[in-house]
């Protein structure tokens, strides 16, 4: 059995390090596949010897999901050995022209709900859209906010796009 803890650093590494392209195109069609190659490639270097599968759940029969408030949810790429979940993807791409506010708020909170089913769980946004630098005064605290919930945020931004 892989060590849980390794595992999430692993992801962690390869979220923060992946190369991007330069525009997505489509989030489940393109970025969500790439994030699963990058995954894929790292967790086989790193951990040769363990049975773990990285799913995409677009179009995904049998989906794991979450059951809560009358509605079901899953996460966008999840890591497993087994039967063992070891750890969520919440993946959202935020365009030139977006507004991020919607979809980070999404992300995070779908993020809470996989923390219930998952010892990890990662937030990963890839920013495309305009960033103000003044309004990032409070960003270590919503991350120290979510720790306890074993919920990492990864913010990879466009630099050209970055105010």
């Amino acid at each position: 059995m892989a060590d849980a803890g390794r595992v999430a650093e692993v992801i962690r590494e390869t979220l923060t390090r992946m190369p991007l392209a330069s525009a997505y195109e489509d989030e489940q069609r393109d970025l969500q596949p790439h994030v699963q190659r990058a995954l894929e490639k790292s967790l086989r270097q790193s951990l040769p010897g363990a049975d773990l599968r990285t799913f995409i759940n677009v179009g995904r029969s049998g989906k794991p999901n979450n059951r809560h408030l009358g509605t079901r949810f899953w996460p966008d790429v999840e890591v497993t050995e087994g039967t063992s979940r070891l750890a969520a993807i919440e993946v959202k791409l935020i365009r030139a022209a977006q507004p991020a506010s919607k979809a980070i708020a999404e992300a995070i909170g779908q993020s809470i709900i996989y923390s219930i089913r998952y010892p990890h769980v990662f937030t990963f946004l890839v920013h495309y859209g305009g960033s103000d630098a003044r309004q990032h005064e409070e960003d270590a605290s919503l991350e120290k906010r979510l720790s306890p919930c074993n919920i990492e945020l990864i913010v990879r931004r466009s630099g050209a796009d970055v105010a």
